[in-house]
């Protein structure tokens, strides 16, 4: 059963890092979604201002300054061709403003034009060496492309501007976990939530470490992401699993219920659930009755299906036992574990 409790561990630390990662290149806060009056007031002042800004470019067509301001509000219309084209204009007719090179990049990074992007980033530097937003970009493009030590060169040209930027330090971190040293990756966190007491992936990543680590601050961190996101499925999920590992059943079993409430369909934690009932409790009826849950969720859960046989196994309840590990062999064919338990069904 050890299976089990490492594929959903390995499940949730996947989950999280990807999540905080995405995280780590946005804004953190929660931002409330305009009403449509509110959306459509600012598309028609937009509109009305390119119209205004067309005249101008008319009478006087060697400006770039008007056709960076264009390009600006066709980026902020999301009409990211028109925005290309007026900003490669713009730095046709005057290269040395870093304002425009910042929006080509910009342009160039959301196109996925990553070393386009790179090379504009540079100019930006070159023409503004304290530049915060270009040095940060920077140290993303060189995160991605796992070039670790080269970002955190350009994480520290924003911390120089900014010793409080609390995504810099979050970033920073992130940069230290990947090269494997979690001391600093600690520390960068750590230093990232003093700056900003609701920086949720930061707490996130430090409820991972400190769970690694067995150290019970992990319950402490993740606790801090539940007080930011109430909802947070890998938060609750994560303390959950850490109560699971040090034998705190009640508590896991209240985490995991919690995340069944937020959402219905996480077939995990009906999952674990029904592997606390099972192995730690010996409760088999009610570990079938999560393991069910689980199943009705994904048809497909191979491991549900074999762990709900493993219940009527104990139960004596050959026939659905069977017929259990039978139908996992069907969706993982050549499922160890499921092999053994027909085995000893068919003795």
């Amino acid at each position: 059963m050890k299976f089990n409790i490492y594929f959903f561990r390995q499940s949730l630390l996947i989950t999280v890092c990807i999540y905080a990662t995405v995280l780590a290149f946005s804004s953190c806060k929660q931002k409330q979604n305009p009403d449509s009056n509110s959306i459509s007031r600012d598309t028609s002042a937009t509109n009305q201002a390119i119209t205004e800004l067309n005249q101008k470019i008319q009478s006087d067509p060697g400006n770039a300054a008007l056709y960076h301001q264009r390009a600006q509000l066709y980026f902020n219309n999301q009409e990211f061709p028109k925005s290309l084209e007026d900003i490669q204009k713009a730095v046709s007719l005057d290269s040395t403003q870093a304002p425009y090179h910042m929006l080509l990049a910009d342009l160039q990074f959301a196109a996925n034009k990553t070393l386009l992007a790179k090379e504009s980033f540079e100019k930006v530097l070159m023409l503004d060496p304290k530049n915060k937003v270009a040095n940060m970009k920077l140290a993303e493009i060189y995160f991605y492309v796992k070039q670790y030590k080269k970002s955190i060169e350009y994480i520290d040209g924003v911390l120089r501007e900014d010793r409080h930027d609390a995504k810099a330090y979050f970033m920073k971190g992130m940069n230290f976990k990947e090269m494997g040293d979690t001391n600093n990756a600690v520390s960068s966190f750590q230093t990232c939530i003093e700056q900003d007491q609701d920086y949720y992936p930061a707490f996130m990543q430090l409820g991972i470490l400190m769970h690694a680590r067995h150290n019970p601050l992990a319950v402490q961190y993740y606790t801090g992401a539940i007080r930011i996101n109430p909802e947070s499925e890998e938060a609750f999920y994560g303390r959950g699993l850490y109560y699971q590992d040090h034998d705190q059943l009640d508590k896991a079993i209240q985490d995991y219920t919690t995340i069944s409430q937020i959402n219905p369909q996480n077939k995990q934690a009906y999952f674990n659930l029904g592997y606390i009932h099972y192995t730690y409790l010996k409760v088999y009826d009610q570990a079938i009755k999560h393991y069910n849950k689980a199943i009705e969720t994904d048809p497909a859960y191979a491991e549900a299906y074999y762990n709900r046989g493993l219940c009527y196994e104990a139960l004596g309840n050959v026939a659905p036992a069977k017929a259990d590990y039978m139908k996992a062999l069907q969706l993982r064919p050549g499922y160890e574990l499921a092999e053994h338990g027909m085995r000893r069904v068919q003795l």
